[in-house]
């Protein structure tokens, strides 16, 4: 080749280049622009837009326009150019970006229409999944379905519809929904099922879920609720101790609410109740065998015959004090015992069962070696909320109530001076209903027996204890009980109600204005009594209207007395 043709061959290459410089600058990055396609790959399109300048375009963007029509080679259409050259070399188009003005008009009609749309899911994102409808919108996670699914690898690329729950053109932002269109179908479904639903029909279905109160039934696009107390009429402590999930079960519907479109079946329902049979296999004082189906803090429940249980109250389990609180202690779940019937209520279907008839009753003897009156010597074994505890022998305990410590002392502080493990004497006061009341206080004898015999508006001699600003505390006879006499009843005059003008051991006369010997409560007065003196010598002596003066008809009722 001579430096002629060389030159020539330059020149040409040179023009060549110089004419596609030219037209890639007359491309502009952001603008639309007509492109024809070149080739079509698995994943791409090929895309020429002039000047031997070409684009790949993903095939998903092709995948939702809404003409349908397959793309083919030599097709005229608009790309979106990106950027005339990436770091690849490679000039990106996008076919999506084109339309977007167009396709975001079609999408807000769908919005405003509340219509579905078509599209597939590309990928995770940040708090959700990247989904295409024409342009990229966002499915967050809580809407992927009706509940949390883990893997989503079966929902990629698959062709599906979508609802628009939000749209934001100027952050071009769209948000869809793929739970509400499950939600929708499934609304469907269960409105369709639950017409041929009818109640006491019996039907098949499989356990969908088992829940701490029973399990729910898929009747066949109708989730049903299936109470653990309809499963069986057995007790079970959960239900999952008869069901599984997928387990296929036959059940009867028992109840129907169309307002709330709810169903509810039962397995039990189509087994023979278990109580039809009580009325002529039970009797009140039967003894039974059974089986101990659930303990719990307030007694057990035993099973006596299938299907049928019945309640042993703790009080009910032993005669033992210190043990009938505790059911746990004494019995076990499928523990074999023996039992008697003490009640049996057929409307309620309910049974009262006793352990502790059969056994031995430890009060009979006691009552009968600890009457009523009995002096004995025991030790505390509790102090609690003002009762102290002690015990009598190895079943029986027996309290004493603060009030019942001291006849004088603030009960309050009284039992303050006791301690678990004093050796104390008491004196057995009741032993009612298996219950043994005792009392420290009467050990020594009780002074209201001095006034057993006394009523109210009686006038009793008393002894002067103690004098103080609140009155007097004097003693009723010799060994009778000790009453507060107030300030406000030491005198009828108030000049006189003067608690020095007696001194301790000093003897005074006061009238009982209330007795209670029940409580053994008692109220005195030397105001009543002086009262009582006066009325009594206004009527037998005179009057204030006759002329003489009070003194002198108390003088001379008091000098008649003295006579007499």
């Amino acid at each position: 080749m001579n430096q002629g043709q060389v030159n020539t061959s330059n020149e040409t290459e040179f023009d060549s280049l110089l004419a596609e410089s030219i037209s890639k600058s007359k491309l502009k990055e952001g603008s639309i622009i007509q492109g024809v396609v070149l080739e079509i790959e698995d994943e791409a399109i090929i895309v020429d837009i002039g000047a031997k300048v070409e684009g790949r375009i993903s095939k998903r963007e092709f995948a939702f326009q809404k003409n349908k029509n397959e793309i083919s080679i030599g097709d005229k259409i608009d790309v979106y150019l990106d950027k005339i050259e990436n770091h690849n070399g490679e000039c990106v188009l996008s076919r999506s970006k084109a339309k977007s003005k167009e396709i975001w008009g079609e999408i807000e009609k769908s919005f405003e229409a509340g219509e579905l749309v078509e599209g597939i899911i590309t990928g995770k994102v940040k708090g959700g999944l990247s989904c295409e409808i024409g342009v990229t919108a966002f499915l967050p996670g809580s809407q992927i379905d009706t509940r949390p699914i883990r893997d989503i690898s079966h929902l990629i690329n698959v062709p599906q519809k979508f609802k628009i729950l939000k749209m934001d053109l100027k952050r071009n932002n769209i948000v869809v929904s793929r739970r509400a269109v499950l939600e929708e179908m499934h609304k469907e479904v269960r409105e369709e099922r639950f017409l041929q639903l009818k109640l006491g029909d019996t039907v098949e279905g499989k356990i969908k879920a088992i829940t701490d109160y029973g399990a729910f039934v898929d009747l066949g696009g109708y989730d049903s609720l299936l109470h653990s107390s309809d499963i069986t009429y057995k007790r079970i402590a959960h239900p999952s101790e008869v069901l599984k999930i997928d387990q296929q079960v036959k059940v009867k519907i028992i109840k129907v609410d169309p307002d709330k479109n709810r169903v509810s079946v039962g397995m039990k329902q189509l087994e023979d109740d278990p109580w039809n049979r009580v009325k002529d296999k039970f009797s009140v004082g039967d003894k039974v065998k059974g089986i101990c189906t659930n303990v719990t803090d307030y007694g057990v429940f035993i099973e006596i015959d299938n299907g049928v249980e019945g309640l042993c109250h703790k009080d009910m389990l032993t005669w033992s004090q210190k043990l009938n609180s505790k059911p746990g202690n004494l019995y076990a779940r499928s523990q074999s015992v023996e039992c008697q019937i003490l009640e049996i209520d057929h409307e309620k279907r309910r049974l009262s069962l006793g352990i502790k008839q059969l056994l031995p009753n430890p009060w009979h003897k006691f009552n009968e070696m600890n009457p009523i009156g009995k002096i004995l010597t025991s030790k505390i074994t509790n102090i609690k909320d003002g009762v102290m505890f002690c015990n009598l022998d190895e079943e029986i305990d027996g309290a004493v109530f603060s009030k019942d410590l001291s006849w004088d002392s603030d009960p309050k502080e009284e039992i303050k001076k006791y301690k678990v493990g004093d050796e104390i004497k008491v004196k057995i006061i009741s032993n009612d209903n298996e219950k043994v009341a005792l009392s420290i206080k009467e050990v020594d004898g009780n002074p209201f027996d001095e006034i057993k015999s006394k009523n109210k508006g009686d006038i009793v001699t008393c002894n002067v204890i103690e004098t103080g600003d609140f009155g007097l505390k004097v003693k009723v006879g010799e060994t009778g009980p000790s009453v507060i006499i107030k300030k406000s009843e030491l005198a009828q005059r108030k000049s006189d109600a003067r608690p020095d003008r007696w001194a301790k051991n000093d003897k005074l006369d006061a009238i009982i204005t209330s007795i209670d010997l029940t409580n053994y409560k008692i109220s005195l007065s030397i105001r009543v009594m002086e009262e009582q003196i006066e009325r009594e010598a206004m009527e037998k002596y005179g009057s204030k209207d006759s002329g003489a003066s009070l003194g002198a008809i108390l003088g001379k009722a008091l000098g008649r007395d003295k006579k007499e």
